[in-house]
């Protein structure tokens, strides 16, 4: 508030009160997940998981329609299955860590073929921060990526 206007304002008899953008530490932001994977019932049972722990969640059954949701939403972090009916997601993880808006983006690759251990390489090769078998643990996907997440985010 200018100067000018505080002393037109207090000369009027009014007080001045400035108001901060103040966000309380009880607040809690809903951090967003994209979920890629065709498999409608495991994509549901991840959707939950997450929902449940205050996720923001979208999902997407394809690789197409997942790299879409990903430049649409800019979601906090991308969990990836490998196995798509339109593409590969090793394929879908180059793609995201090569489009400058998107390479920011943290993405877990989320498999449920038995993998070699060339074939997680080559996943984390492509930019994946980690790679996880299923079936996997509820509570440890969920650490996973909350650990991801407070290591690659800005603090709120």
């Amino acid at each position: 508030m200018e100067a000018s206007v505080r002393k037109n304002i207090r000369q009027k008899g009014y007080s001045v009160c400035y108001i901060y953008n103040y966000t309380p530490k009880w607040v809690t932001i809903m951090r967003k997940v994209l979920i890629i994977e065709d498999d409608p019932i495991m994509g549901k049972v991840m959707q939950r998981i997450f929902l449940s722990e205050h996720y923001s969640v979208n999902l997407a059954v394809t690789a197409e329609a997942g790299i879409a949701a990903c430049l649409k939403e800019l979601p906090d972090l991308v969990l990836l299955d490998v196995m798509l009916p339109d593409g590969n997601g090793i394929d879908v993880c180059h793609h995201i860590k090569a489009d400058p808006k998107l390479r920011h983006i943290p993405v877990i690759i989320v498999s449920g073929e038995a993998m070699s251990v060339d074939s997680k390489v080559s996943g984390l090769e492509a930019g994946a921060e980690d790679y996880v078998l299923k079936p996997f643990i509820p509570e440890e996907l969920i650490e996973r990526v909350a650990g991801i997440l407070k290591r690659s985010l800005k603090p709120i």
